[in-house]
């Protein structure tokens, strides 16, 4: 081998190991916590960062609202026709500046309904929040409840293969029959596909939980919790009480308080607005200062026209919240009873799995022996799969019906208290 061939080999080898590390760190994939997620969550969804943009966008409004109504600037320039001599004078006769007003009290009720709309504007940061919270808690719990839905996928794709083994022996021993050994196999490729379909299902849901954390779709991820029973305690009476300081109903509340006040605006509205100017003139025979003072009145329907569908807006207004406040004690009561159950479902299911493993021990020791046929093995094994799949679900249905219960109070029930 020539000198530089070998340079040559020497110079792809340490580019392979320095660009090695940085291929490996792309396919890392990042194990967060459920707090974290939350967190990232928090920070980076994008209906998070676009309510966000509109506290400040209404922030804005309360800026434009606090100030006065722009003046307006008057100049007259006479002289522009040509005299006798073909030319024109061009002077500045008359200049003057004029600031309106609204009526009294006006300004101070619209900068008010501004105030209202960035209070607004944070509790539906709340409000999408607990949305949000809910959507990411689902997400991250679906992806553990697929990995366990994985491992009993493994587990039943193990026991279907042992199965197909068991039956081949026998049938090439005598004792069994084909058709068995041609159902075996027909259930160890379905265990094949049921392990595909779950996979993917994991791929679905990492994506979806990457798009919830405001991350790429397929950024890698892992997540660190396990599956686990929430034994919580529940008080309906107090979870109503709770459930009266959510953001949505304050949000209503602001805007009949908004409501109120516009109405009271037109009504100001029904007397004069004025305003205040200064006039200077100068024109060559007329040299002089002056205050203006100007008033606007409604005068051919003062204003009845806003009045009546300002107090139109405030009784509907009124009237959603009421409906509102009703949807809230349903919504609480019903997340109620659902958790409630669901707790309970748990507890049955658990009893269930610890018979299940108990039938599928017997039922591949009894098949051995020849105790039992190929179909009620199979059976067996089956119910005992699906009781496993039922438990975890279970669990998943019982997280999901805390989190719709936390959504319902607007309050955290666990440890984090990330709903405030």
């Amino acid at each position: 081998m020539s000198r530089n061939i070998r340079i040559l080999i020497l110079t792809f080898i340490v580019i392979g190991q320095f660009f090695s590390p940085l291929v490996g760190a792309d396919e890392t994939s990042v194990a967060l916590s459920l707090k974290e997620a939350l967190s990232s969550a928090y920070d980076h969804n994008p209906q998070m960062v676009e309510t966000r943009k509109n506290i400040q966008a209404a922030q804005g409004d309360l800026i434009t609202t606090r100030t006065f109504l722009n003046p307006e600037l008057e100049a007259e320039i006479g002289g522009l026709k040509k005299n006798e001599e073909g030319k024109r004078k061009g002077h500045l006769e008359k200049i003057s500046i004029v600031q309106p007003f609204e009526p009294l009290g006006v300004r101070a009720l619209k900068t008010k309904i501004a105030k209202n709309e960035v209070k607004v504007g944070e509790e539906a940061l709340k409000a999408v929040w607990s949305s949000i919270y809910s959507q990411v808690r689902s997400a991250y719990m679906k992806i553990i409840l697929d990995k366990k839905e994985l491992e009993l996928a493994q587990a039943n794709l193990a026991t279907m293969r042992q199965l197909f083994s068991n039956v081949q022996i026998r049938f090439q021993s005598g004792q069994g029959f084909k058709n068995d050994l041609q159902r075996a196999k027909i259930e160890m490729l379905k265990a094949e596909n049921d392990y595909l379909i779950v996979e993917k299902d994991i791929k679905i849901d990492k994506g979806r939980l990457n798009l919830l954390l405001g991350r790429r779709l397929d950024n890698p991820l892992d997540i660190k919790e396990e599956l686990k029973v929430e034994d919580l305690k529940f008080d309906l009476k107090n979870l109503t009480d709770l459930a009266f300081q959510r953001p949505d109903l304050k949000i209503e509340k602001l805007k009949v308080d908004s409501k109120n006040k516009n109405l009271l605006k037109e009504q100001l509205n029904r007397f004069p607005s004025f305003s205040l100017g200064f006039e200077k003139t100068d024109a060559e025979y007329d040299k002089d200062y002056a205050a203006l003072v100007s008033v606007s009145m409604p005068l051919w329907n003062l204003n009845q026209g806003e009045v009546k569908k300002a107090k139109a807006e405030k009784e509907i207004q009124e009237a959603r919240l009421q409906t509102i406040e009703h949807e809230i004690g349903f919504d609480v009561y019903q997340a109620f009873l659902n958790a409630e159950t669901a707790q309970k479902q748990v507890e049955y299911l658990k009893e269930s799995v610890e018979e299940a493993n108990e039938l599928i021990r017997l039922a591949d020791l009894k098949y051995r022996e020849g105790e039992i046929d190929f179909i009620n093995y199979r059976d067996q094994v089956k119910t005992a799969s699906e009781t496993k799949v039922r438990y975890y679900e279970g669990i998943f249905n019982l997280d999901q019906s805390i989190n719709e219960l936390e959504r319902a109070i607007y309050s955290s029930l666990r440890e984090e208290e990330f709903l405030k």
